[in-house]
């Protein structure tokens, strides 16, 4: 309970000591012609039902949702009176008049369609005096209902302005000030001479009564009557040229060059060309439904200024503040650019360190070791301050000369002091330079934070763990492992933020991988320059040089699937008054915010920013997405509660502008649209404000649009739709289509027709050409058959003998041996085997050299006749080579070879042959044969052309002896393997090592 008491006292000191209203806490806005606006004068201003505010400018009228400018004039709206617009007016039906200098015209928001009056003269004031009759100044006073126009004849004078206070009319002539009460009467007071020469600008009612602001100055009516000059706030006389109370009750009153402000209660304050930046002349003060004010000016475009919860506080004599940081007694300690002081409890600004003590130096950080000491990390050096003395020490010589940028106590006791050459230790006066030092790639300390027992340091190349005594480089991989570091902070459950100069933010979550946030998914305006963590709230807080950013802390583990949703809570864009544009917050070293009395406190190069940390924008406006027209080949105005839109048959081509109102935080805006039945997924746009589509096809389409801040789930977007129908042209539609099908159809029908028809004389024609070609091929087929015979026959037979050649042997002796492996088994049982002998006669080569080559011929042909009919019938002759033949015995006895061979020969030496010139001679041959397959140890001998071979052999080895009409063969030992003949390369010379070692003798055979 008396904690909760505690509390309340704390707050209500705070409602007490709170700063009073000031103009300055007002945000400032402006927009010239670089954003759109189409002039930089601007002369009349107006908001009408759907939130939109209109400006009236001497070149053209513009329609602005906050971003961007619409233009209207009468090039492209001819039915605009004048480019030149002077007055704009809502009426409760929500049309807006528009005054010029070249008469009346009306336009309809909904529909932008426009309508002139019958009114020539410069409008300078329009009146709503009744729902539905608007009266008109110009020149003449003329009153205007269901768009018919007529004069009021109360007033005969030249009428330059309008005003209405309660029931009363208040009408400005050039002689006297007409009032006409709420019964019809009429009263008019006389004006004073200076004011009936001088132009009248305004008419207003304040609290105070009514004002006339006129080009001499300001003047009011009194209760008796008269009318009187009023002093301007800072005692001058000069032209007033507008007049607005607003709903907090504050006066805004628009002199020349200057623009005053008055709260209730309090004292005028002066906005002059220090604060805005420019010194325009606002013609008009307007404040609309969200009460933001407007102020339009002659030369210098548009204003708006809003109260911010944000307040700007400039204490001392020196704007430009550099730390922040707390006093022991709970005030705010601040340190500029030329001295340092704080702010009591009622923010009032107190000396501390004078500038000549300081001497230019920065201060980066500031600790407090003791009630009366304070610790200042400067740019050349660390230094403590008593506070007692208002003396200025060095502290620990060896950091002179180096700027010492961090200054925080260490969790296991003493100091952390980082400096340009490294970070170091300091306990009981003893300074340790840290022995990893050595380690950095760069000793150049920029930030220290702490948590558990490990200390995060960054550095110019790199950010650092010191955890356990062992040092770790972050970020391997990544551009964080290089990166310049500005800040850092570990946050109660462990997850680490570090801040570079050019990479963005980088955030690990406990054993999770880095997340990375930069300018492509939320963090804009620069490089963060601080975190704040409010562990209550659960907000994490991002400063930059422009701009101040939270974020839900519980929405981190989301990020890495639904993005950053940040808060922009301060933007470049948004700058108060007296401030500079696109500056906030530029602290030095480690100090760089601070949270006060329930308020969060940056340095800026003008003043503190205070920002409360309980925004009211935890609960935003909702923002309402508008869906403004369609243009294609025409356009389509849409209303705010339209459904539908049917458009007309050739638009295939469609732009759909939207839009959505936010005059505060234009660049927070975010849409994304889709095109129901054409797009397949949603497109998301910033900055862009229309959906382009072409070559639609017929057919019904839903436009949805949804509009969010950048820091919102599109769960809490707004959405709108319309149903856009395309109607069918004739040549879409079924009936067209059925047509040009019967069409198509009768044509392709026609064509097979003639197709078939050709195709059936082509069929014929083709049918005889084939009989008469088949029965040609048939013929021919049939002679090279025959000729493929004689072929066959030349091809393997022998021309001198007639007997088959050797490429008829080297065809058919495989086939045999086939069939022989096919039936081995049979065969074998049977003692069956293949023989080759090789057959040749004795002396031939005498014959030849005696009787010459055609006796020899003769006598071959004699032999070749002999074997023919000597050999049996499943048996075959060739002629192997010159006068060698092979006798090819298949599917013989293996114990019949020799005898049958012997039998031939026998049959050579018994016959007798006769020569061409009747001699008769008688020859002998001798022969070797070989078996297939030859059974030897360890397997057979496979490979007839190894037969032949041995079969050779065994014919040279009686040769060699002198042996005729002989048939030989070759035996061979028990113990002799077939492999040593399978894989010889030279098979005579294996045969010849064999015989010489007994393995292989010759068996000679006779009968």
């Amino acid at each position: 309970m008396s904690r909760f008491l505690f509390i309340i006292f704390v707050l209500m000191c705070q409602s007490a000591l709170a700063a009073p209203p000031s103009v300055y806490d007002y945000d400032l806005k402006h927009w010239t012609s670089a954003e759109g606006l189409s002039s930089n004068s601007v002369r009349a201003i107006t908001q009408d039902k759907l939130g939109y505010i209109w400006l009236g400018t001497l070149y053209g009228l513009n329609r602005f949702d906050g971003q961007h400018f619409e233009v209207f004039s009468n090039e492209t709206h001819p039915k605009l009176a004048s480019n030149a617009i002077t007055r704009l007016l809502t009426d409760s039906d929500g049309k807006i008049w528009i005054g010029t200098k070249a008469g009346l015209s009306v336009l309809d928001p909904a529909t932008l369609e426009l309508q002139r009056l019958p009114i020539y003269s410069e409008v300078t004031s329009l009146l709503e005096v009744a729902p539905g009759e608007i009266w008109v100044a110009a020149d003449q006073l003329f009153s205007v209902q269901q768009n018919k126009v007529r004069r009021v004849e109360q007033v005969k004078a030249v009428v330059s302005q309008l005003a209405q206070t309660n029931e009363q009319i208040w009408v400005m002539a050039s002689d006297y000030l007409h009032q006409r009460a709420a019964d019809g009467s009429w009263q008019q007071f006389a004006l004073p001479l200076v004011l009936a020469q001088n132009p009248v600008y305004d008419l207003a009612w304040t609290d105070n009564g009514l004002h006339i602001a006129s080009e001499n100055g300001l003047f009011r009516l009194q209760s008796d009557g008269e009318i009187t000059a009023q002093s301007l706030p800072d005692n001058t006389m000069a032209p007033v040229y507008r007049l607005l109370q607003d709903n907090t009750g504050a006066q805004w009153l628009s002199s020349y060059r200057k623009l005053f402000f008055q709260y209730p209660g309090q004292a005028w304050q002066t906005v002059t060309v220090a604060e805005l930046g420019s010194s325009p002349w606002f013609s008009r003060v307007f404040q609309d439904k969200e009460h933001n004010i407007w102020l339009t000016s002659f030369s210098d475009g548009i204003f708006m200024v809003n109260r911010s919860q944000i307040r700007r506080l400039v204490p001392g004599s020196d704007p430009i503040i550099r730390s922040v940081s707390l006093t022991p007694q709970g005030k705010l300690l601040l340190a500029s650019q030329s001295e340092v002081g704080y702010l009591d409890m009622a923010e009032r600004f107190q000396p501390l360190i004078a500038a000549e003590q300081l001497q230019g130096q920065t201060v980066h950080d500031l600790y407090w070791p003791g009630p009366e000491q304070l610790w200042l990390g400067l740019e050349r050096g660390l230094y403590q301050y008593d506070v007692k003395t208002a003396q200025l020490s060095v502290l620990f010589p060896q950091l002179q000369g180096q700027a010492v940028r961090v200054v925080k106590p260490a969790e296991q006791g003493g100091i952390w002091i980082g400096s340009l050459n490294g970070l170091y230790h300091a306990q009981d006066n003893v300074l340790t330079l840290l022995p990893f030092n050595a380690e950095l790639e760069s000793k150049q300390i920029t930030t220290l934070s702490q948590h558990k027992g490990q200390v995060l340091f960054g550095t110019s190349r790199g950010l650092y763990r010191w955890q356990n005594a062992q040092l770790t480089r972050l970020g391997i991989g990544s551009a964080l492992y290089n990166a310049y570091i500005l800040a850092s902070l570990v946050l109660p459950d462990g997850t680490v933020l570090v801040s570079t100069l050019d990479d963005g933010v980088y955030i690990q979550r406990p054993n999770n991988a880095w997340l990375h946030l930069h300018s492509g998914n939320g963090l804009l305006h620069g490089p963060a320059l601080s975190f704040y963590f409010h562990q209550q709230s659960g907000w994490l807080w991002l400063s930059t040089h422009k701009g101040i950013f939270r974020l839900r802390v519980d929405s981190l583990p989301q990020a890495a699937n639904e993005g950053f949703r940040l808060e922009e809570v301060l933007s470049p864009y948004d700058r108060q008054m007296g401030s500079l544009t696109s500056r906030c917050c530029n602290g030095a070293g480690q100090s760089k915010v601070a949270f006060w009395q329930q308020q969060l406190w940056y340095p800026t190069l003008r003043g503190l920013v205070a920002v409360p940390e309980e925004l009211d924008s935890t609960t935003p406006k909702t923002l309402r997405p508008i869906l403004k027209k369609i243009s294609a080949q025409q356009s389509y105005p849409l209303s705010g509660q339209q459904l539908r839109q049917v458009l007309e048959r050739q638009e295939r081509n469609l732009t759909i502008s939207y839009s959505a109102l936010e005059y505060t935080r234009p660049d927070s805006v975010i849409f994304r649209y889709q095109l129901m039945g054409f797009d397949q997924q949603w497109h998301e746009v910033v900055d862009r404000r229309e959906a382009v589509y072409t070559n639609l096809p017929p057919g019904n389409f839903t436009f949805k649009l949804q509009v969010r801040y950048n820091y919102q789930h599109w769960l809490d977007a707004q959405e709108t739709q319309i149903q856009l129908v395309i109607p069918r042209r004739f040549d879409e539609t079924l009936v067209y289509r059925l047509l040009w099908l019967c069409l198509l159809l009768c044509l392709f029908y026609g064509l097979f027709w003639l197709y078939r028809q050709n195709n059936l004389h082509k069929q014929e024609q083709l049918t005889s050409l084939v009989r008469q070609r088949t029965q040609e091929l048939e013929n021919t087929n049939q002679k090279l058959n025959e000729l493929n015979e004689q072929l066959s026959q030349l091809t393997h037979r022998d021309t001198t003998t007639g007997l088959r050649n050797k490429r008829f042997m080297f065809e058919q002796l495989p086939k045999d041996i086939e069939h022989f492996q096919r039936n081995r088994q049979a065969l074998t049982e049977q003692g069956k085997t293949i023989a080759l002998l090789l057959l040749e006669p004795d002396h031939y080569q005498q014959i030849l050299l005696k009787y010459g080559v055609s006796t020899a011929d003769s006598l071959l042909q004699q032999l070749s006749s002999l074997l023919s009919r000597e050999t049996r019938g499943s048996d075959y002759v060739v002629r192997f080579v010159d006068a060698r033949f092979v006798v090819v015995f298949r599917d013989i006895a293996q114990e019949l070879v020799a005898s049958y061979s012997c039998r031939l020969l026998e049959q050579i030496a018994a016959s007798h042959f006769t020569l061409p010139d009747g001699e008769v001679v008688n020859l002998t041959a001798s022969g070797g044969y070989a078996l297939y397959p030859l059974p030897l140890l360890g397997g057979q001998l496979l490979n007839w052309e190894s037969s032949m071979q041995l079969a050779e052999q065994a014919l040279l080895q009686l040769k060699a002896q002198g042996l005729s009409a002989v048939v030989g063969s070759l035996a061979f030992a028990s113990q002799l393997d077939a492999f040593e003949f399978e894989e010889s390369v030279d098979l005579p010379l294996q045969i010849n090592r064999l015989l010489a070692e007994g393995l292989i003798w010759l068996e000679q055979h006779r009968l």
